[in-house]
């Protein structure tokens, strides 16, 4: 029984990018530290919140005694670093728009260099006392479970590849093992073979949460964003733009919320009327927080008191980032002064009685915006 460090990917609902976190399990093996990482992240409330989820690496401190354990181990730290530049450096290099795809890029050819590297020295030290290639000691383990999932003389072939890349024969452990592991399939006897559904958690290589989520549909969400700058082209968010859960488990202080218009007055139906903010005075807004807190409308600075119920919860990031919020508080209190009016009073509506917190805009602070 020893300490693994599992490294888990993810894209955060909360916060809009691409994201990784290390917990460390106890288990007999990496190949068990991994069935073991599972269950440690779908017990954290975190969780909850996480999208496009991989189980991307295990790592450990190798005994310096045993020569296949250290290098095995100098392998998996050298995989981890290549898979979060795939998962997380260049997703949200895509996401924020930067230009360093190419730079990310050249590191993993540095990383696949050492690796190579690492088998090289290995090699020349103990190919012949029985060591594995480091490169590939993980994979070569789960290869034999999938073999074992097909036909006999299918399983055979791939029996056959994987013992010779356990010999140090280039083409097996370069190419045919490496691009299983890459594409989820392998051809045998002219024939390609789907190992498709063995790659999420609970398949034979738990590597996937969902075998369908991928980064392209987060990057996506931020490619494809419009900005509105404009009252008259005000759209408000939709339900499905709210963070699942998230009026549940998330902390409300910081972020965005999508108002309840089912609970309260017409007035809340208006578009500029449904996104809200908690003062910065109001901290701790947790699942448990049943006082009553003041939000600040995001457009008209409107405050109001509020309970966690009152709202269906929190906005996605990139939700929130289509709305130029300083540009359509400028035309709203334009609007205000051309209709010669203060902004209209909301009064939530709560059995308690709870009063309003009124919003008057005053004339001096017209004379600012002018």
């Amino acid at each position: 029984m020893r300490t693994y460090n599992a490294y888990f990917s993810f894209y955060s609902e909360e916060w809009g990018n691409f994201d990784d976190v290390i917990y460390k399990v106890q288990a007999d093996s990496p190949y068990d530290a991994r069935t073991e990482a599972w269950l440690k992240w779908s017990q954290c409330m975190d969780s909850k919140f996480q999208s496009c989820v991989k189980l991307y690496a295990i790592t450990w401190e190798p005994n310096p005694l045993d020569a296949g354990d250290y290098f095995y181990s100098i392998a998996a730290d050298t995989k981890m670093a290549m898979r979060r530049i795939d998962y997380v450096d260049i997703p949200n290099c895509r996401i924020q728009k930067r230009n360093q795809t190419e730079f990310y890029e050249k590191l993993k050819h540095y990383d696949l260099a050492a690796l190579n590297k690492t088998d090289d020295i290995a090699k020349d030290l103990y190919a012949d006392k029985g060591i594995l290639p480091p490169s590939i000691y993980e994979e070569l383990h789960y290869a034999r479970e999938l073999a074992y999932r097909l036909e006999f003389t299918q399983s055979k072939v791939l029996l056959d590849i994987i013992d010779q890349a356990a010999k140090w024969d280039v083409k097996g452990y370069k190419w045919d093992i490496r691009e299983l592991f890459k594409n989820r399939y392998i051809s045998l006897n002219n024939d390609t073979y789907y190992f498709q559904n063995q790659f999420d958690r609970k398949g034979v290589y738990p590597l996937y949460n969902d075998l369908n989520d991928t980064e392209s549909k987060y990057v996506a969400r931020w490619k494809n964003m419009k900005t509105v700058n404009a009252l008259a082209d005000l759209k408000p968010p939709q339900e499905n733009d709210v963070i699942p859960q998230s009026n549940d488990f998330m902390a409300y202080d910081g972020h965005y919320l999508f108002i309840d218009t089912h609970q309260f007055l017409d007035v809340f139906d208006h578009p500029e009327n449904r996104i809200w903010i908690p003062t910065g005075d109001i901290t701790n807004i947790t699942h448990d927080y049943s006082n009553a807190f003041i939000a600040e409308n995001a457009i008209t600075d409107n405050q109001i008191k509020f309970y966690r119920s009152d709202f269906l919860g929190v906005l996605r990031p990139d939700v929130t980032e289509r709305y130029d919020f300083d540009a359509l508080k400028r035309e709203y209190v334009a609007h205000m002064i051309q209709q010669s009016v203060t902004p209209a009073r909301m009064n939530g509506r709560h059995d308690d009685g709870l009063t309003a917190v009124e919003s008057e805009v005053e004339e001096s602070e017209f004379d600012d915006e002018i």
